[in-house]
């Protein structure tokens, strides 16, 4: 007999469960945690689950005073294990997510819920999001939020639009139809559960700034291990081409050439990684053979518009 039909009464839980993973981030958890109990809207918890840190993580978030953080350790397993314990937690109808070295901006969640209530429809909402340094000065890249409803071309190859994990907002339910994050990932895991989203439910962009995403040495380019990124990028496009047969093939390849183009061009910025950016442009043309011609048709769109501009 449940406690339901026991006549026990049940606590309600949160509105929102926030779920933040981390790893040896004692330099930032703190910033983060606070830029959560901060917001205006207080009816959620904040779900952290350490992934093995060895440094002080675990006494900083100790010293929040807070009965809505929760506090979970385990064994390092990977921050899509963290992520999918956290889910496995969590009590609110809303789910959102933070990474441990990055904040929320005021408003984030009240804007957030509002838009959830007043549009059952919608599955999953997702905004834009300022891009600053370890400091958390701004810098002049920013991700946008512009494209609504049924958009899988548009994300599920991480160009046009990139999604970025602390800005997303989405209902628990998703997750008990499309599944956790995958654990095999420690890459593109959460292009990948948005992507698996896409395909059952809309998702809207509210392009209001809600987030401040940190960019410092541990999460830049250089500090990646370019045979383990290659490695993610080839299991992810396995999983493409074996999940989404419901998209035609077509749509499918000429995403991932466009994939393979981005990362092999990120790739020829580090001059110790050019061969290997070299050998993915070219996985990129062996998928979407027309992707020299796309890519000239925008290098003459923007020569025309230099040439107006200065005719102007």
């Amino acid at each position: 007999m449940s406690e339901a039909q026991a006549g026990v009464a049940i606590a309600p839980g949160p509105c929102i469960s926030v779920i933040v993973p981390t790893y040896n981030r004692a330099n930032f958890i703190g910033d983060a945690i606070a830029s959560v109990l901060s917001q205006s809207f207080s009816d959620f918890e904040v779900i952290v689950v350490d992934d093995g840190s060895t440094d002080q993580t675990g006494a900083i978030v100790a010293g929040f005073d807070d009965p809505r953080v929760i506090y979970v350790h385990q064994s390092n397993r990977g921050r899509s294990s963290a992520r999918n314990h956290a889910l496995s937690l969590a009590r609110g109808r809303y789910l959102a997510f933070l990474d441990s070295d990055d904040m929320y901006m005021p408003g984030k969640l009240m804007l957030q819920v509002d838009y959830m209530d007043a549009h059952p429809d919608v599955g999953m909402i997702y905004t834009s999001a300022h891009c600053v340094d370890y400091s958390g000065n701004p810098l002049n890249e920013n991700y946008i939020a512009s494209v609504s409803g049924r958009i899988y071309k548009s994300i599920a190859f991480f160009r046009p639009v990139t999604i970025t994990l602390p800005t997303v907002m989405a209902r628990r339910e998703l997750f008990e139809k499309v599944g956790g994050f995958d654990e095999k990932m420690h890459r593109f895991e959460d292009t990948d559960m948005w992507r698996r989203i896409s395909k059952v439910t809309r998702i809207d962009a509210l392009p209001v700034f809600t987030c401040r995403l940190r960019t410092h040495a541990e999460n830049s380019l250089i500090a990646q291990d370019p045979v383990q990124l290659v490695a993610a990028l080839e299991y992810y496009v396995d999983k493409i081409m074996v999940e989404d047969t419901s998209v035609s093939m077509l749509t499918r390849k000429r995403g991932i050439g466009h994939l393979y183009d981005y990362y092999g061009r990120a790739f020829l910025t580090v001059p110790e990684w050019k061969d290997a950016g070299w050998r993915l442009i070219k996985t990129a043309y062996q998928y979407w053979p027309l992707l020299w011609a796309h890519q000239i048709l925008i290098a003459v769109h923007y020569r025309l518009k230099s040439i107006r501009g200065r005719l102007s």
